[in-house]
């Protein structure tokens, strides 16, 4: 229930969310350091949360290290919450692209559905690595496919914070994975989710999933425009975070 109402007090107030404000964002920063301290002696930290998952993060370097207690509180992307808890319990297949080292998403719909299959993609190796602790931590492995592979355009490789990574498309995974239909996919992966769209084109048109779309820049907003053009609804919420849900 506390979970709830700070959520619905954070998605109020773009003030409370980091990508809403930069004080907000440097304020969680500071915590999270702080927080990390507390385990000079250990080779990770430990992140106890109010919605039942626990996690196991790496002291720097990873893209969860000034989230710790958004992770903590449930307050990851709280734009995206109460639509990304309703969609998700009635999912049976979920793509999670950028499922990064604490697999928020992952784990979260694995809490919510059980009977959730879920693939997790994550291309950074440590990212990945960790992201696979989490998913077992959380006895969530029979629920999660996890692959550590980039999603783009087209098949081959990409470069991913200064590392090639082999990369593939949704609607090619899919077709190997031999998925049905994919009901939810969130696209979180720091400006690259045009070219992801591109490559879903086949499973977008058939499946008509329900999309969470983190939007950095010109390309990305253009992949809106298009997905609006195929019959979707797009509710922009603070700081470009967008959900696209089919007609």
């Amino acid at each position: 229930m506390m979970e709830r109402i700070m959520s619905k007090v954070a998605l109020r107030s773009r003030f409370l969310q980091y990508r809403g404000s930069h004080i907000i964002y440097l304020f969680l920063s500071a915590l999270a350091k702080m927080y990390r301290a507390m385990f000079i002696l250990a080779n990770d930290v430990f992140i106890p949360t109010l919605w039942g998952a626990k996690f196991v993060l790496p002291k720097s370097g990873s893209f969860a290290e000034s989230r710790y207690f958004t992770i903590m509180f449930g307050l990851v992307e709280p734009q995206w919450r109460d639509y990304f808890d309703e969609y998700i319990t009635k999912a049976k297949y979920f793509i999670d692209i950028g499922a990064a080292s604490d697999a928020y998403y992952t784990i979260r719909a694995c809490k919510l559905n059980p009977s959730i299959k879920i693939i997790a993609i994550e291309p950074l190796p440590i990212e990945y690595k960790y992201m696979l602790r989490n998913i077992a931590l959380n006895s969530c492995t029979h629920n999660v496919i996890p692959l550590n592979t980039a999603l783009s355009s087209t098949e081959g490789t990409i470069t991913v914070s200064g590392q090639e990574i082999p990369c593939t498309t949704i609607d090619t995974l899919v077709q190997k994975l031999r998925l049905p239909c994919i009901d939810v996919i969130k696209i979180d992966v720091e400006g690259a989710g045009a070219e992801i769209i591109k490559g879903a084109t086949k499973t977008i048109t058939k499946c008509r999933p329900v999309i969470f779309f983190e939007v950095h820049n010109k390309a990305e907003r253009s992949a809106v425009r298009e997905l609006e053009n195929l019959n979707y609804i797009a509710i922009e919420r603070f700081g470009d975070m967008y959900i696209l849900i089919p007609l």
